[in-house]
């Protein structure tokens, strides 16, 4: 499945309203039970507006998830190691993330600016396994595209702060590039809604 939304306050309650059709798997899990839509792209057109929607039940949450990548929980952030500090076996870190930049730098062509996030001696079967797994960057009509792949998201609670943390990531790259904007390309293996927050949605619906 796939939806196109302009910002992220304007779509988050688009993306929501797709748990109303026939499309969500129901699956009982340990954490209760939840309606999936396994593979569901969400592609951001306007990733630098950064206004959360209205309704959004978490905004302390924003707040954290952007603080595990630009602010103080960086250090003790595994999402933000990952990406900013790869460690390879015998090496420094490495930034992953400006090295993909780098490369766009050299060549604005290359298909080659990916990144990692995803350690499968640490994740593969581990209790807290990271998502989002890894991405791409590329430049296609003069700008700049973010391919974000995630393991899973709660699109009720955890959609809306990565959206905006790599939409900023990504919209601060495009400047830094000199392009003229940037969109975000965003698949979840696993999209899913909890039952108790969906009937809370549709209370308020």
């Amino acid at each position: 499945m796939e939806i196109e939304i302009g910002t992220v306050a304007s779509g988050w309650q688009d993306v929501i309203a797709l748990y109303s059709g026939q499309l969500p798997v129901r699956v009982a899990t340990r954490h209760g039970v939840s309606f999936d839509i396994p593979g569901l792209t969400v592609w951001l057109r306007n990733p630098a507006d950064l206004t959360p929607p209205p309704g959004y039940p978490y905004p302390e949450l924003i707040k954290d998830y952007r603080d595990r990548v630009f602010g103080e929980q960086r250090e003790s952030s595994l999402l933000y190691q990952r990406l900013r500090r790869w460690v390879p076996a015998g090496g420094a870190p490495v930034d992953q993330f400006e090295q993909a930049v780098a490369l766009l730098r050299q060549d604005e062509h290359t298909r080659s600016a990916v990144f990692s996030t995803w350690r499968p001696e640490e994740d593969l079967g581990g209790p807290f396994p990271v998502s989002p797994v890894g991405g791409a960057l590329r430049i296609v009509g003069g700008e700049l595209l973010l391919f974000l792949t995630a393991r899973s998201v709660d699109v009720w609670v955890g959609l809306v702060p990565e959206l905006l943390t790599f939409g900023q990531l990504v919209s601060d790259a495009a400047l830094d590039l000199r392009l003229t904007g940037s969109k975000v390309c965003y698949q979840a293996w696993s999209a899913h809604l909890y039952e108790v927050d969906y009937l809370t949605y549709l209370s308020g619906a």
